[in-house]
Protein backbone atom coordinates (compact mmCIF):
# COMPACT_ATOMS: atom_id res chain seq x y z
CA UNK A 1 0.00 0.00 0.00
CA UNK A 2 1.21 3.50 -0.80
CA UNK A 3 1.53 5.80 2.18
CA UNK A 4 0.00 9.30 2.04
CA UNK A 5 3.43 10.96 1.78
CA UNK A 6 4.35 8.67 -1.12
CA UNK A 7 1.19 9.60 -3.02
CA UNK A 8 2.02 13.26 -2.36
CA UNK A 9 5.48 12.72 -3.85
CA UNK A 10 3.97 11.14 -6.96
CA UNK A 11 1.56 14.03 -7.43
CA UNK A 12 4.43 16.47 -7.01
CA UNK A 13 6.59 14.74 -9.60
CA UNK A 14 3.83 14.07 -12.13
CA UNK A 15 1.10 16.70 -12.62
CA UNK A 16 -2.49 15.59 -11.94
CA UNK A 17 -3.49 15.42 -15.60
CA UNK A 18 -0.72 12.90 -16.31
CA UNK A 19 -1.90 10.72 -13.43
CA UNK A 20 -5.50 10.74 -14.56
CA UNK A 21 -5.18 9.57 -18.14
CA UNK A 22 -8.23 7.41 -17.61
CA UNK A 23 -11.03 7.02 -15.11
CA UNK A 24 -9.09 4.61 -12.88
CA UNK A 25 -7.90 6.81 -10.02
CA UNK A 26 -7.24 3.89 -7.67
CA UNK A 27 -3.85 3.21 -6.17
CA UNK A 28 -3.20 0.30 -8.55
CA UNK A 29 -4.25 2.45 -11.50
CA UNK A 30 -1.87 5.19 -10.44
CA UNK A 31 1.00 2.71 -10.09
CA UNK A 32 0.29 1.28 -13.54
CA UNK A 33 0.36 4.68 -15.21
CA UNK A 34 3.55 5.66 -13.41
CA UNK A 35 5.14 2.42 -14.55
CA UNK A 36 4.07 3.18 -18.13
CA UNK A 37 5.50 6.70 -17.96
CA UNK A 38 8.78 5.32 -16.66
CA UNK A 39 8.87 2.71 -19.43
CA UNK A 40 8.33 5.33 -22.15
CA UNK A 41 11.03 7.54 -20.64
CA UNK A 42 13.60 4.74 -20.91
CA UNK A 43 12.34 2.98 -24.05
CA UNK A 44 12.64 6.03 -26.35
CA UNK A 45 10.08 4.68 -28.81
CA UNK A 46 10.94 0.99 -28.52
CA UNK A 47 8.25 -1.55 -27.68
CA UNK A 48 10.65 -3.67 -25.63
CA UNK A 49 13.82 -2.75 -23.80
CA UNK A 50 16.78 -4.90 -22.68
CA UNK A 51 17.33 -5.02 -18.95
CA UNK A 52 20.81 -3.58 -19.36
CA UNK A 53 19.28 -0.43 -20.85
CA UNK A 54 17.26 0.04 -17.69
CA UNK A 55 20.25 -0.58 -15.41
CA UNK A 56 22.42 1.79 -17.46
CA UNK A 57 19.79 4.53 -17.20
CA UNK A 58 19.42 3.77 -13.50
CA UNK A 59 23.14 4.18 -12.83
CA UNK A 60 23.08 7.53 -14.62
CA UNK A 61 20.75 8.78 -11.87
CA UNK A 62 23.24 7.69 -9.21
CA UNK A 63 21.33 4.61 -8.01
CA UNK A 64 23.10 1.25 -8.05
CA UNK A 65 21.51 -2.12 -8.79
CA UNK A 66 22.85 -3.28 -5.40
CA UNK A 67 20.83 -0.61 -3.57
CA UNK A 68 18.89 -2.44 -0.82
CA UNK A 69 15.83 -0.34 -1.59
CA UNK A 70 15.72 -1.82 -5.11
CA UNK A 71 16.08 -5.44 -4.01
CA UNK A 72 12.50 -6.40 -4.96
CA UNK A 73 12.78 -4.73 -8.34
CA UNK A 74 16.09 -6.37 -9.27
CA UNK A 75 15.00 -9.78 -7.97
CA UNK A 76 11.87 -9.61 -10.10
CA UNK A 77 13.91 -8.68 -13.19
CA UNK A 78 16.28 -11.60 -12.63
CA UNK A 79 13.30 -13.92 -12.21
CA UNK A 80 11.76 -12.65 -15.43
CA UNK A 81 14.99 -13.30 -17.31
CA UNK A 82 15.19 -16.86 -16.01
CA UNK A 83 11.56 -17.77 -16.60
CA UNK A 84 10.82 -15.85 -19.80
CA UNK A 85 11.73 -16.67 -23.38
CA UNK A 86 12.04 -12.98 -24.20
CA UNK A 87 15.83 -13.05 -24.11
CA UNK A 88 16.11 -10.43 -21.39
CA UNK A 89 13.75 -7.98 -23.13
CA UNK A 90 10.99 -6.29 -21.18
CA UNK A 91 7.76 -5.14 -22.74
CA UNK A 92 5.64 -2.50 -21.03
CA UNK A 93 3.69 -5.03 -18.96
CA UNK A 94 6.73 -6.91 -17.70
CA UNK A 95 8.57 -3.69 -16.96
CA UNK A 96 5.63 -2.32 -15.01
CA UNK A 97 5.45 -5.53 -12.96
CA UNK A 98 9.16 -5.36 -12.13
CA UNK A 99 9.24 -1.72 -10.99
CA UNK A 100 5.88 -1.51 -9.21
CA UNK A 101 7.30 -2.18 -5.74
CA UNK A 102 9.86 0.64 -6.10
CA UNK A 103 7.94 3.09 -8.25
CA UNK A 104 8.21 6.05 -5.84
CA UNK A 105 12.00 5.87 -5.59
CA UNK A 106 12.41 5.28 -9.33
CA UNK A 107 10.07 8.16 -10.14
CA UNK A 108 12.18 10.49 -8.01
CA UNK A 109 15.35 9.25 -9.69
CA UNK A 110 14.27 9.55 -13.32
CA UNK A 111 12.47 12.85 -12.78
CA UNK A 112 15.77 14.27 -11.44
CA UNK A 113 14.29 15.04 -8.03
CA UNK A 114 17.32 13.88 -6.06
CA UNK A 115 19.65 16.28 -4.24
CA UNK A 116 22.05 16.12 -7.23
CA UNK A 117 19.78 16.18 -10.31
CA UNK A 118 22.52 15.76 -12.94
CA UNK A 119 24.62 13.09 -11.28
CA UNK A 120 26.74 12.32 -14.34
CA UNK A 121 27.90 15.92 -14.61
CA UNK A 122 28.68 15.99 -10.90
CA UNK A 123 30.69 12.75 -10.98
CA UNK A 124 32.59 14.08 -13.99
CA UNK A 125 33.91 16.87 -11.77
CA UNK A 126 34.73 14.35 -9.02
CA UNK A 127 36.68 12.17 -11.48
CA UNK A 128 38.73 15.13 -12.69
CA UNK A 129 39.61 16.09 -9.11
CA UNK A 130 40.49 12.45 -8.45
CA UNK A 131 42.91 12.38 -11.39
CA UNK A 132 44.54 15.66 -10.34
CA UNK A 133 44.98 14.50 -6.75
CA UNK A 134 46.43 11.18 -7.88
CA UNK A 135 49.60 13.00 -8.89
CA UNK A 136 50.26 14.05 -5.27
CA UNK A 137 52.75 11.57 -3.81
CA UNK A 138 54.02 13.36 -0.69
CA UNK A 139 53.57 12.18 2.88
CA UNK A 140 53.91 8.77 4.51
CA UNK A 141 51.54 6.01 5.54
CA UNK A 142 50.65 5.77 9.23
CA UNK A 143 53.19 3.69 11.15
CA UNK A 144 51.89 3.78 14.73
CA UNK A 145 50.43 0.31 14.17
CA UNK A 146 52.70 -2.24 12.41
CA UNK A 147 49.88 -3.49 10.18
CA UNK A 148 49.15 0.04 8.94
CA UNK A 149 52.81 0.60 8.12
CA UNK A 150 52.49 -2.21 5.55
CA UNK A 151 49.83 -0.31 3.58
CA UNK A 152 50.50 0.35 -0.08
CA UNK A 153 51.00 4.14 -0.48
CA UNK A 154 49.98 3.95 -4.15
CA UNK A 155 46.39 2.96 -3.35
CA UNK A 156 43.99 5.83 -4.01
CA UNK A 157 40.23 5.72 -4.18
CA UNK A 158 37.20 7.93 -3.63
CA UNK A 159 33.64 6.87 -2.84
CA UNK A 160 30.66 9.09 -2.14
CA UNK A 161 27.02 8.64 -1.25
CA UNK A 162 24.42 11.42 -1.19
CA UNK A 163 21.51 11.69 1.24
CA UNK A 164 19.29 10.22 -1.49
CA UNK A 165 21.54 7.18 -1.90
CA UNK A 166 23.25 8.27 -5.12
CA UNK A 167 26.64 6.54 -5.17
CA UNK A 168 29.86 6.89 -7.11
CA UNK A 169 33.27 5.23 -6.74
CA UNK A 170 36.54 5.70 -8.58
CA UNK A 171 39.99 4.20 -8.03
CA UNK A 172 40.95 1.45 -5.59
CA UNK A 173 37.63 1.33 -3.76
CA UNK A 174 37.26 -2.46 -3.55
CA UNK A 175 40.36 -2.92 -1.38
CA UNK A 176 39.52 -3.11 2.36
CA UNK A 177 41.02 -0.45 4.60
CA UNK A 178 41.04 0.06 8.35
CA UNK A 179 38.54 2.60 9.67
CA UNK A 180 40.45 3.32 12.89
CA UNK A 181 38.92 6.44 14.52
CA UNK A 182 36.60 6.95 11.54
CA UNK A 183 34.37 4.37 13.20
CA UNK A 184 33.66 6.75 16.10
CA UNK A 185 30.82 8.69 14.41
CA UNK A 186 29.37 5.38 13.23
CA UNK A 187 29.25 3.79 16.68
CA UNK A 188 27.89 7.09 18.01
CA UNK A 189 25.12 6.89 15.38
CA UNK A 190 24.34 3.32 16.45
CA UNK A 191 24.04 4.34 20.10
CA UNK A 192 21.85 7.33 19.28
CA UNK A 193 19.65 5.23 17.01
CA UNK A 194 19.17 2.43 19.54
CA UNK A 195 19.18 4.37 22.82
CA UNK A 196 18.18 7.94 21.99
CA UNK A 197 20.07 11.23 22.21
CA UNK A 198 19.00 12.16 25.74
CA UNK A 199 20.10 8.85 27.24
CA UNK A 200 23.49 8.74 25.47
CA UNK A 201 24.36 12.28 26.50
CA UNK A 202 23.84 11.48 30.15
CA UNK A 203 27.21 9.76 29.83
CA UNK A 204 29.09 11.83 27.23
CA UNK A 205 29.15 15.54 26.44
CA UNK A 206 28.82 17.48 23.19
CA UNK A 207 31.58 20.09 23.41
CA UNK A 208 35.25 20.09 22.30
CA UNK A 209 37.80 19.29 24.98
CA UNK A 210 40.66 21.50 23.76
CA UNK A 211 42.96 18.54 24.43
CA UNK A 212 44.46 15.77 22.29
CA UNK A 213 41.97 13.18 21.12
CA UNK A 214 43.66 10.44 23.15
CA UNK A 215 43.85 12.39 26.41
CA UNK A 216 41.75 10.60 29.04
CA UNK A 217 39.95 13.59 30.55
CA UNK A 218 36.49 14.50 31.82
CA UNK A 219 34.47 17.72 31.70
CA UNK A 220 32.94 19.61 34.63
CA UNK A 221 30.11 17.10 34.85
CA UNK A 222 32.53 14.22 35.23
CA UNK A 223 31.89 12.71 31.78
CA UNK A 224 34.00 12.65 28.58
CA UNK A 225 33.77 15.86 26.55
CA UNK A 226 32.32 14.34 23.34
CA UNK A 227 31.95 11.03 21.44
CA UNK A 228 34.84 11.77 19.06
CA UNK A 229 37.67 11.72 21.61
CA UNK A 230 38.91 8.34 22.77
CA UNK A 231 37.37 8.60 26.24
CA UNK A 232 33.97 9.48 24.80
CA UNK A 233 34.16 6.77 22.13
CA UNK A 234 34.90 4.15 24.79
CA UNK A 235 31.88 5.24 26.81
CA UNK A 236 29.61 5.32 23.75
CA UNK A 237 30.72 1.83 22.72
CA UNK A 238 30.07 0.50 26.22
CA UNK A 239 26.45 1.71 26.05
CA UNK A 240 25.59 -0.44 23.04
CA UNK A 241 23.80 -3.67 23.98
CA UNK A 242 24.83 -3.46 27.62
CA UNK A 243 22.82 -6.58 28.47
CA UNK A 244 24.75 -8.72 25.96
CA UNK A 245 28.10 -10.47 26.13
CA UNK A 246 31.10 -9.35 24.06
CA UNK A 247 30.45 -11.75 21.20
CA UNK A 248 26.83 -10.64 20.89
CA UNK A 249 27.87 -6.98 21.01
CA UNK A 250 30.45 -7.57 18.29
CA UNK A 251 27.95 -9.31 16.02
CA UNK A 252 25.34 -6.59 16.58
CA UNK A 253 27.74 -3.73 15.78
CA UNK A 254 29.23 -5.45 12.73
CA UNK A 255 25.77 -6.24 11.34
CA UNK A 256 24.61 -2.67 12.00
CA UNK A 257 27.68 -1.23 10.26
CA UNK A 258 27.08 -3.57 7.34
CA UNK A 259 23.51 -2.31 7.08
CA UNK A 260 24.75 1.29 7.20
CA UNK A 261 27.08 0.44 4.32
CA UNK A 262 24.18 -0.73 2.18
CA UNK A 263 25.09 -4.40 2.76
CA UNK A 264 28.41 -3.90 1.01
CA UNK A 265 31.56 -5.53 2.37
CA UNK A 266 32.39 -4.88 6.01
CA UNK A 267 35.04 -6.91 7.84
CA UNK A 268 37.26 -7.05 10.91
CA UNK A 269 41.03 -7.37 11.19
CA UNK A 270 42.21 -9.27 14.25
CA UNK A 271 45.84 -8.35 13.59
CA UNK A 272 45.18 -4.60 13.42
CA UNK A 273 42.83 -4.60 16.41
CA UNK A 274 45.16 -6.70 18.56
CA UNK A 275 48.24 -4.64 17.80
CA UNK A 276 46.32 -1.41 18.38
CA UNK A 277 45.84 -2.43 22.00
CA UNK A 278 49.60 -2.43 22.52
CA UNK A 279 50.35 1.02 21.07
Amino acid sequence: MLQEEQVAVLRLHFPPHSLLLNSDSSESGMLSRLGDLLFYTIAEGQERIPIHKFTTALKATGLQTSDPRLRDCMNEMHRVVQESSSGGLLDRGLFRKCVSSNIVLLTQAFRKKFVIPDFEEFTGHVDRIFEDAKELTGGKVAAYIPQLAKSNPDLWGVSLCTVDGQRHSVGHTKIPFCLQSCVKPLTYAISISTLGTDYVHKFVGKEPSGLRYNKLSLNEDGIPHNPMVNAGAIVVSSLIKMDCNKAEKFDFVLQYLNKMAGNEYMGFSNATAFLREWT
